[in-house]
């Protein structure tokens, strides 16, 4: 009886639903020269979809994507704002106006073309009076045989996990065609009606903090989880308020976006994790190591020395998978940038990174988002305000579970998928990595103002996965693994 109690006390009005703290956070950060949205750059061959002139059928490629769209619930809502408090909740977009969120670019012949309209796409904020995502097709590669899709979607809609899974939605045979009713929001709710469910929400909180709080009390076991949180919490501020030190993966440039991208291959980085006895998560936050030590001057001195990584964790239940919103908590990890040796650096980075889950670390962040929905947009703008200016991190880095099977677009398959990531204040640069087709796919996005070193960034990267695999691999052919170089067939964009 209780519980219900509780959980009747949620985000979700008729006609409208409220934004967490979290995703909240996501908008209140966001400024013109800080578009906050993440996204994917996906590669398919024409096959199907070309037409009797032997271009690619955009109209039809349109219309089956936007009728996919319309049973998506995610994709089906835009933004409302609160009168007085300001407070953002999402309401149903225009159904029938959701084909307009996909634009047919100008072709592009090479992937060069292709990434400078994807960095454009990335650098211009979403606008906020339409649904917060957009879908670019950019036909015309390798002469009209192959076709690219930019998806970007705010960071505000959807977290990595469930970006890739609201992708997944457009395409073939992921996630359900049927409308899920319990995700679809009804007729919009005015301005005055969101107003007066805030209102309503000030008056509930006395009794749903004394109902939380008695249930806290009267259960040992539900006593142990605040604890555990409160103490979370306080190393999350405390990591969040150490400055950082100054260097170049700090930049005050926020305006264009630069992007890179590469494939490495994944059957000799899993014999490298099981020889170093680290998590996949480990493997990468050691590459990335071992990449930005790699840009030292020329003096052989690091001044990255100090820098820790944030390394995003879900929270998001199998029940939650197709869900809006965000359920992140964050890790900030140092990197071991001193430690040269390979295998020790990942010992030591899988040192910190089981400290911090065993003691929960990742939840502070989550409880820091929760208490910024009920004290307002002023704190969160102060918390962003304090990260942007302490850089109490240096390089944002994600590792999103990829698909067990192919995907496919009108059967056509996807040949190659790279997710992006937001850049947060002050920051140069964040790596994303998803796993697809026994590879992994690493998309890079940098704030730098020259091209010259987020391409130096990305083969230094691509390099120190190669630096993994041969100092695990004693004897390659004995152990018939296959250690490369560079990858053949992998493409940093551009090149």
């Amino acid at each position: 009886m209780l519980e219900r109690m509780i959980n009747a006390h949620t985000q979700r009005r008729p006609g409208h639903e409220r934004l967490s703290g979290q995703d909240t956070a996501f908008l209140s950060f966001e400024k013109p020269g800080r578009p906050m949205h993440l996204g994917a750059l996906a590669f398919f061959v024409t096959g199907s979809w070309r037409c009797a002139d032997g271009g690619l059928d955009t109209e039809r490629l349109v219309a089956m994507m936007a009728e996919r769209a319309r049973v998506a619930p995610a994709l089906g809502k835009r933004l409302a704002k609160a009168p007085v408090t300001g407070w953002p909740a999402w309401v149903r977009a225009d159904g029938n106006d959701l084909a307009s969120q996909f634009e047919v670019t100008a072709p592009a012949a090479t992937r060069e073309e292709v990434r400078r309209i994807a960095e454009v796409a990335l650098s211009t904020p979403l606008d906020r009076g339409r649904p917060l995502w957009r879908v670019l097709i950019v036909p015309g590669l390798d002469g009209g045989e192959a076709f690219a899709l930019v998806f970007l979607a705010h960071h505000a809609l959807v977290d990595g996990i469930a970006g890739v899974d609201l992708l997944a939605q457009l395409l073939d045979g992921r996630g359900s065609r049927t409308p899920d009713r319990r995700g679809h929001l009804g007729v919009a709710t005015s301005a005055r009606g969101i107003l007066a469910a805030e209102v309503v929400r000030w008056v509930e909180m006395p009794t749903v903090v004394a109902l939380k709080g008695f249930a806290v009390l009267t259960s040992a076991r539900r006593m142990r989880r605040p604890g555990r949180r409160s103490k979370a919490l306080v190393r999350t501020c405390a990591r969040l308020l150490t400055p950082g030190p100054r260097t170049a993966l700090r930049s005050e440039d926020e305006g264009g976006r630069q992007l890179a991208w590469f494939s490495v291959e994944e059957e000799p980085l899993r014999y490298a994790r099981k020889r170093l006895n680290g998590t996949p998560n480990d493997i990468v936050l050691a590459a990335v190591a071992e990449a930005i030590g790699a840009m030292g001057g020329k003096d052989g001195h690091l001044p990255f020395r100090k820098v820790r990584a944030a390394v995003p964790v879900s929270f998001r239940t199998r029940a939650q998978r197709y869900d809006a919103g965000n359920r992140l908590g964050l890790l900030l990890t140092p990197l071991e940038i001193r430690e040269r040796a390979p295998g020790r650096r990942v010992g030591r980075i899988r040192r910190h990174t089981e400290l911090q889950k065993q003691r929960g670390d990742a939840e502070g962040y989550e409880v820091l988002c929760e208490l910024t929905g009920w004290t307002g947009l002023w704190s969160q703008r102060l918390l962003h305000w304090l990260a942007a200016t302490l850089h109490s991190y240096g390089v944002l880095v994600t590792n999103v579970p990829g698909p067990s099977r192919a995907y496919t677009l009108g059967g056509t398959e996807l040949q190659e998928i790279y997710p992006l990531v937001p850049l947060f204040g002050g920051q140069a640069v964040s790596v994303a990595v998803i796993r697809y087709q026994s590879s992994l796919q690493v998309g890079v996005t940098s704030s730098w103002a020259g091209r010259e070193l987020v391409e130096e960034f990305s083969a230094r990267l691509e390099a120190a996965f190669g630096e993994l695999t041969r100092a695990t691999a004693e004897s390659p052919a004995a152990e018939g693994v296959r250690v490369p170089g560079r990858t053949p067939g992998t493409v940093i964009a551009g090149s």
